[in-house]
C-alpha cells in the first residue's frame, strides 16, 4: 500500500506555546513601554515560528509511505512490519520522523444492524509507532516495529500517520492516510510428539493404514533390533553390535504418504438462559483453552503434513458453519486453511453429518479422518444425526478421534507452543 500523503496539519507542540507566550509578552511590553528591544525579541520569536512553520510543513509534505506486510504470522510469535519512506523533495531532508500505526482486531459478523444482516465488529485496538533518524533528499529509507499478536483472528492495519517537529520542536507537523489493510495471524502452532505420524497411521476397529511410504529414504531413528535377513549393511550398529557379540541394525520410522481428512469439531457449549458474561471466568476461560488448543493442533498438522509434497491433505470445519477445504500440496491451499481457521467461531451444534457430507464431496472418494474435538466421540454420538453420523463412519471412512476432554490429543500434540520454521520456508513456491 502506497499514497501520497493527505492534508498536513501543523500544530504548536507545548514549547511552541511556552514559546509564542514569550513572544506575545514581549510585543505587548514593547509596545506599551514603547522599547525597541523587546519588539525585536518578539519579531525573532514570530520569524522563528515562521521558519518552523514552513519546515515541517515542507518535511511531511514531500513524503511518501509504503507499509509492507509479512507473509505470515502466527499467534504468540513475533513478527516485523515494515515501511518504505521515501522524501521526494529535491533540497531538504527529513529528520526525526515518527510513524504510527494502529493495529485493530476484526471480530467476524460480531453483531447484526436493525436489519438483521451481520456486520463486523472491532473486538480491541491498539497503537504501535517507530521512528526514522533522517532521510536524505530523494531517498527511501526502511523503518520497521515489531509485533507480537497472541490472538488468532483477522486484523485491520491503518490508518497510518507520519509526524515531525524537528529541527527546533516548536511545531510538529501530520499527515494521514486512511487506507487500511487486512491482516490474517494464524492459530498458534503448537510442538508434536515424536511419534505423531505414527499415531496418525493407527486406526480403530483393526482397520489397515492407507499411508504409504515415501521416497527412498531411511526415515528417523527410533530405536536398535536384532539382525534380520535383507537388512542394510549400513544400518548395523557397530557399537550395540560389539557389546553384545551379535549383529544389531538401526531401527527406522519409515516417511509415509497421507492422504487424511483434518476434521475439526469446533463445539463449545452453551448453558441455557446464561450469556457468556454471566459465565464464571474460570469456566470460560477453560473452554476458549480447549478450543483454541484444538484449532492449534489442526494448523500445527496442515502446516507439518503439506510440507511434504506427496502428501493429499484436506480439511473440514463444523462450528458456526460448515467449511470444506482441500490441499494438493500448494502454498495457497495451506494459506486458506489457516485463514479458515484464524477466523473459526465455535457452535453449541455442529453439523457433523453435513461436515462428512461435504469431505466426502470434494474429497471424490472417503479419505481417513483425523478428528479434533473439545468433546468425546461418545458424547459427539449423542447429539442429534447420531445414527447418520455413525452409518457414515463405519460405512467405509476409516477415522481417529483425538479430544482435549479425555486428553487423547495429547498422544500428537505437548502443551508447548513450537518455534518451527516458517510456511513460506517449509513451502517454497
Amino acid at each position: 500500500m502506497s499514497a501520497h500523503p493527505a492534508a498536513v496539519r501543523v500544530r504548536l507542540s507545548r514549547l511552541g506555546w511556552q514559546f509564542a507566550f514569550i513572544g506575545v509578552f514581549a510585543m505587548i511590553g514593547g509596545a506599551i513601554r514603547a522599547y525597541n528591544l523587546p519588539l525585536v525579541l518578539a519579531g525573532l520569536i514570530v520569524a522563528t515560528l515562521i521558519l518552523q512553520w514552513r519546515w515541517v510543513r515542507q518535511t511531511i509534505g514531500a513524503i511518501t509511505l509504503e507499509r509492507r506486510l509479512p507473509g505470515e504470522a502466527f499467534a504468540g510469535q513475533p513478527f516485523e512490519v515494515t515501511f518504505v519512506c521515501t522524501n521526494r523533495s529535491r533540497w531538504l531532508s527529513a529528520w526525526l520522523i515518527r510513524i504510527d500505526d494502529k493495529i485493530r482486531r476484526i471480530d467476524i459478523a460480531g453483531r447484526k444492524d436493525w436489519l438483521g444482516r451481520k456486520q463486523d465488529l472491532i473486538d480491541a485496538e491498539t497503537d504501535a509507532s517507530c521512528g526514522i533518524g533522517v532521510i536524505p533528499c530523494q531517498k527511501s529509507v526502511h523503518g520497521a516495529y515489531s509485533c507480537v499478536i497472541t490472538r488468532r483472528g483477522r486484523y485491520d492495519f491503518g490508518p497510518l500517520r507520519v509526524s515531525s517537529g524537528a529541527p527546533l520542536g516548536l511545531l510538529s507537523a501530520e499527515s494521514t492516510q486512511n487506507r487500511r489493510e487486512s491482516f490474517y495471524v494464524f492459530p498458534a502452532r503448537v510442538a508434536l510428539t515424536r511419534h505423531w505420524r505414527r499415531n496418525l497411521q493407527s486406526r480403530m476397529g483393526g482397520n489397515a493404514t492407507t499411508a504409504r511410504r515415501s521416497g527412498v529414504s531411511d526415515g528417523e531413528f527410533f530405536g536398535i533390533r536384532g539382525w534380520q535377513e535383507g537388512d542394510s549393511r549400513r544400518w548395523i550398529h557397530w557399537r550395540t553390535t560389539a557389546r553384545i557379540g551379535e549383529p544389531a541394525v538401526r531401527q527406522f520410522e519409515q516417511h509415509r504418504r497421507f492422504e487424511i481428512c483434518i476434521f475439526v469439531d469446533a463445539y463449545s457449549p452453551e448453558t441455557p438462559k446464561t450469556t457468556r458474561w454471566q459465565k464464571s471466568a474460570s469456566t470460560a476461560d477453560c473452554e476458549d483453552a480447549n478450543l483454541e488448543r484444538v484449532i492449534s493442533v489442526a494448523a500445527t498438522l496442515a502446516t507439518q503434513l503439506v510440507a511434504t509434497p506427496s502428501n493429499r491433505i484436506a480439511m473440514v470445519i463444523a462450528g458456526g458453519r460448515v467449511v470444506t477445504l482441500s490441499s494438493g500440496g500448494g502454498r495457497e491451499q495451506t494459506v486458506a486453511m489457516l485463514g479458515q481457521l484464524a477466523e473459526l467461531s465455535p457452535g453449541a451444534k455442529p453439523d457433523l453429518v453435513e461436515a462428512v457430507k461435504q469431505i466426502v464431496h470434494v474429497a471424490g472418494r472417503p479419505r481417513d479422518l483425523v478428528v479434533l474435538s473439545t468433546r468425546t466421540a461418545s458424547d459427539a454420538f449423542e447429539q442429534e444425526g447420531a445414527d447418520q453420523l455413525a452409518t457414515y463412519l463405519a460405512g467405509g471412512l476409516k477415522w481417529r478421534w483425538f479430544s482435549t476432554a479425555d486428553a487423547s490429543i495429547d498422544q500428537i500434540a505437548s502443551s508447548e507452543t513450537s518455534t518451527d520454521a516458517s510456511l513460506a520456508s517449509q513451502n517454497p513456491t
